[in-house]
């Protein structure tokens, strides 16, 4: 890798990072229209303590990051898929897989979960599957929104999307609060960003050159 200072792809971390505040106030403003929905804390059934909810976040995070390794190692599609991430995103450093990996888990999972789960579960059906209804559609619209410029190549990223998000929703109804979301969505941004940076980012680099 070279050593100049590593740039996370276009646009920059700053931009971002200011696109995730502005989601994250966006699902705060509309969670307040919508009837004052609390999305940091949707309810507390199971009676988790929040230091569970955070451990449970880092081992699913774990898990997902040691099945990304075992995919990149073992199947040509997942590495196509890392080598047109690293065109992206090109050299990742640790303090920039950090910042966007904080703002995307929180700025995420706050709007696709703390807000559009628990409105779709509490307000726009009703009965036994309710809940369940809320956490399939905000799993496909989480997917349907990670599909990238060219699809032929980043479709798995939106199965993946799709699965993840029904993961996080799965979590996140089950502790009742988007803690354990955050933490495993940081986990897999942080560890497989640095993965792809340093497998891959020099492709970047060398299409430039």
């Amino acid at each position: 890798m070279s050593e100049a200072s590593p740039q996370l792809g276009s646009p920059s971390t700053g931009v971002i990072t200011v696109f995730y505040i502005v989601l994250t106030g966006a699902a705060l403003l509309l969670a307040h229209w919508f009837g004052g929905l609390d999305v940091f804390v949707w309810h507390n059934a199971n009676d988790t303590p929040f230091h569970l909810d955070a451990a449970l976040g880092a081992l699913v995070g774990v898990v997902f990051v040691g099945v990304s390794s075992l995919l990149d190692r073992y199947t040509e599609w997942s590495r196509e898929l890392g080598r047109e991430f690293g065109r992206t995103l090109g050299q990742v450093s640790m303090s920039q897989a950090f910042v966007f990996a904080l703002a995307s888990g929180i700025g995420e999972e706050v709007f696709f979960r703390g807000f559009l789960q628990q409105l779709f579960s509490g307000l726009l059906f009703d009965g036994p599957w309710a809940d369940w209804s809320g956490l399939i559609f905000a799993s496909l619209i989480f997917g349907m929104l990670h599909i990238g410029p060219n699809l032929k190549k980043i479709w798995p990223w939106t199965i993946m999307a799709v699965i993840l998000g029904g993961v996080f929703g799965a979590m996140y109804l089950y502790t009742g609060n988007v803690l354990a979301p955050i933490v495993a969505h940081f986990t897999i941004n942080f560890f497989n960003l640095q993965s792809i940076g340093r497998q891959y980012g020099h492709l970047k680099q060398d299409e430039s050159a």
